[in-house]
């Protein structure tokens, strides 16, 4: 029985759960077998690893050799099969962290994507809280996860199948760019994956904009920008800030070091990729959501071609066993093919990235407006 997911998108802890590795980084994991391990107490690490992306549809993966894939074993636990969230973790190079506090495991690719509260059925996804049919589990010194919610939770971040005890996790037929400086070839440098500046941006160059809107008397609280009439509206409210004030005020923020799924800055003193732009965005009353892909689901969709300054931008964080249709990256577009961010790659921190390059053309998903 095959079941598919979709594909384009965790710090210190007393007791690891999981073993820690990063969105966008060196290591290259293409394993035929992961078997179940303990991480030694006191583990922490947001590593750099990954970089590759995954197939898109069953009919692409069924071909493919027994040695391409991942095999991770299931477990039996009271009579459930479950499987380690560390072997998944490492498998699809999510980032993870435990909160001790409230016994809860994060994962996701740049920010906090997914959160599991340990022997409970309760768990949140892209900020919505979801039901499991089984709780997640903790024995020993690893956290497990019930094979019959893996559709639920991960059907947008991989294609798999259950197969003699094992889950099998296909890996992408397609070659990508791991990183952001590897050779490429003539097809990953395609014109037609060009971005372009809108010539009509009110705000291009350094003024200040036609038509600059910020607010003397702004409130130092986030408020609401999308409609409170209608929750299903699609449409937003954009609001009429000064862009260019914005991104001089994000800009003051460089250096500042990435966490992932850091808590507030001012608690904090960190950022990951979607709480940046978030408190960014709110210096300026524009309460966006928690997380990456919720905020890609605001707003107005921009071409590449026509970017302004002040729009988000979205990517999708490559993976051998990962889709390319998940969104795993935010950041906000500053002009001329720069793009002002939180990310541990290619610096560790608050940062501006030269885009015009072809693993951020491959890897790019889409461009919102929710300001201008």
């Amino acid at each position: 029985m095959w079941k598919k997911l979709k594909t384009p998108a965790i710090g210190s802890m007393v007791v690891v759960l999981a073993i820690s590795t990063a969105a966008c980084g060196k290591d290259n994991l293409s394993p035929q077998s992961v078997t179940p391990t303990q991480s030694p107490s006191g583990l922490t690490g947001t590593g750099n690893s990954v970089t590759k992306s995954l197939s898109q549809t069953g009919k692409d993966i069924i071909g493919l050799a027994t040695n391409d894939d991942a095999v991770l074993p299931m477990k039996q636990i009271g009579n459930v099969n479950y499987v380690s969230a560390q072997d998944l973790i490492k498998t699809l190079n999510f980032q993870s962290d435990w909160e001790d506090s409230g016994g809860k495991l994060i994962l996701g690719d740049n920010d906090a994507n997914f959160e599991l509260t340990m022997n409970s059925t309760k768990a949140s996804k892209e900020g919505a809280d979801i039901q499991l049919s089984q709780p997640v589990v903790k024995e020993g010194a690893t956290a497990y996860l019930p094979v019959s919610d893996l559709a639920d939770l991960f059907q947008d971040d991989m294609s798999y199948e259950v197969r003699n005890s094992n889950v099998i996790i296909h890996a992408s037929p397609i070659a990508i760019i791991e990183n952001e400086d590897d050779p490429v070839s003539a097809n990953d440098n395609s014109p037609e994956l060009n971005f372009g500046d809108d010539p009509s941006d009110p705000f291009k160059g350094d003024g200040a904009g036609v038509n600059p809107a910020w607010m003397s008397n702004q409130t130092n609280g986030d408020l609401p920008v999308w409609s409170a009439n209608n929750p299903d509206e699609v449409m937003p409210v954009l609001k009429n800030i000064d862009i260019n004030a914005m991104i001089n005020k994000g800009k003051n923020y460089l250096g500042v070091k990435y966490k992932f799924g850091t808590g507030s800055y001012p608690k904090t003193g960190r950022f990951d990729c979607s709480t940046f732009t978030q408190y960014i965005f709110g210096k300026y009353n524009i309460s966006l959501p928690r997380v990456a892909r919720q905020q890609g689901a605001k707003g107005n969709l921009v071409s590449r071609k026509s970017l302004r300054k002040g729009d988000l931008m979205f990517f999708y964080v490559p993976g051998r066993f990962k889709t390319n249709r998940t969104v795993g990256h935010v950041g906000i577009y500053i002009g001329n093919n720069k793009m002002l961010h939180a990310s541990p790659k290619p610096k560790n921190g608050v940062q501006i990235t030269n885009i015009d390059k072809p693993y951020w053309k491959k890897t790019f998903l889409k461009a919102k407006r929710i300001a201008y």
